[in-house]
């Protein structure tokens, strides 16, 4: 793939570590902003926004029992989430890799007997740092 060929957003899959069923329908990444700095000598710190990720519900609980886990142990449970942006052909085109990534929220889609839509299983991530790669 060339260097300026666009990725599409429709194309990706996700991977977080220990997780065997990670597969999501929407990625919504975190705004990242450099922080003031205490002083000239310091590196600037960065601020991370959530990291969200939605899928359809399944019968999968492996979501659910990562953020049980995390509400419900004195130690913090981080697990390394991926992004992998595909191209065209289905091949890797860029990693976006969250560190230190945890479960902060955890959601359901309405039910609604009107519809027939899907549930939707929603989390945000805190991010502990960022890296882009190719």
């Amino acid at each position: 793939m060339s260097a300026d060929a666009p990725i599409s957003a429709v194309r990706f899959r996700v991977e977080i570590d220990g997780l065997r069923e990670s597969r999501a329908l929407e990625v919504v990444f975190p705004e990242a902003r450099i922080a003031a700095r205490r002083s000239a000598r310091a590196a600037n710190a960065v601020q991370f926004g959530p990291l969200i990720l939605a899928r359809v519900l399944t019968g999968s609980n492996e979501w659910y029992d990562w953020w049980n886990a995390a509400r419900h142990k004195a130690r913090r449970i981080d697990r390394t989430t991926t992004v992998i942006m595909l191209d065209a052909s289905g091949g890797d085109a860029r990693r976006s890799t969250f560190a230190r990534t945890r479960p902060v929220a955890y959601q359901l889609s309405s039910l609604n007997a009107t519809s027939e839509q899907l549930l939707i299983e929603r989390m945000e991530l805190v991010v502990g740092d960022f890296l882009l790669g190719a």
